[in-house]
């Protein structure tokens, strides 16, 4: 109980820092926070990257979703009898041809 004591006295005190054993080893105390700290910077990068590519995703699927209002908005106004509705709202004289559609081979 003592040795523990002594031990903890010495941390306390600093004295455990300034001992040949411990100074020795000082550049691997060093090395270990780089580490720690690269570490740590590295989390909070992938983190916000993360954050990023779920906010981009969201922008891609809202984009997606326009993509199909437009397109739908565009082949309901191309179609026939929206383009006949239109020319007589318009007061055109063009009339939809009764004849059927001849191919040409």
């Amino acid at each position: 109980m003592d040795k523990r004591l002594s031990l903890i006295q010495r941390i306390l005190n600093g004295e455990i820092y300034r001992s040949e054993q411990v100074s020795k080893h000082y550049w691997l105390v060093g090395v270990v926070s780089v580490f720690f700290f690269v570490s740590v910077l590295m989390g909070f990068i992938s983190e916000w990257q993360y954050v990023r590519i779920q906010a981009l995703q969201k922008e891609l699927q809202d984009a997606r979703n326009e993509e199909l209002t437009i397109s739908s908005e565009l082949a309901s106004s191309t179609r026939q009898s929206a383009v006949a509705r239109e020319l007589k709202e318009r007061g055109s004289r063009i009339k939809e041809s009764n004849k059927p559609v001849i191919y040409i081979k």
